[in-house]
């Protein structure tokens, strides 16, 4: 039960973590003419942290309910988490013609980093 209530708390502070960073990322986009690569900082920190937060949920399923998760969901979860970031790139850019490929490859790098930290 110790060990539930343990994966629970570190979830808890993921999840903390997370939404402060959504709330930073979430901030600087709503600001005019924001600087690209503060942008780009700070979407590398948010996936960081919501790379911690997937883990932490991950392991509190696990002591709650062994064997739930499947290889398929991550994989999907991480192609997810690329088309978020390249879609953010896109818009906070001004949604220009002619840069998902490039959108799509800095989201890459970024869940890329993210996941090496």
């Amino acid at each position: 039960m110790e060990r539930i209530r343990q994966a629970e708390q570190l979830y808890r502070e993921a999840f903390a973590e997370f939404a402060k960073r959504a709330q930073y990322v979430q901030a600087l986009t709503e600001q005019q003419n924001a600087d690209p690569r503060a942008l780009e900082a700070a979407l590398l920190e948010l996936e960081r942290a919501h790379v911690q937060h997937n883990l932490r949920r991950d392991e509190w399923v696990q002591q709650l309910l062994p064997g739930a998760l499947k290889p398929s969901d991550v994989e999907r979860a991480h192609e997810d988490c690329v088309r978020s970031i390249a879609g953010l790139l896109w818009e906070n850019a001004g949604r220009p013609e002619g840069t998902a490929s490039e959108d799509w490859r800095k989201a890459e790098e970024i869940v890329r980093q993210a996941t090496a930290a």
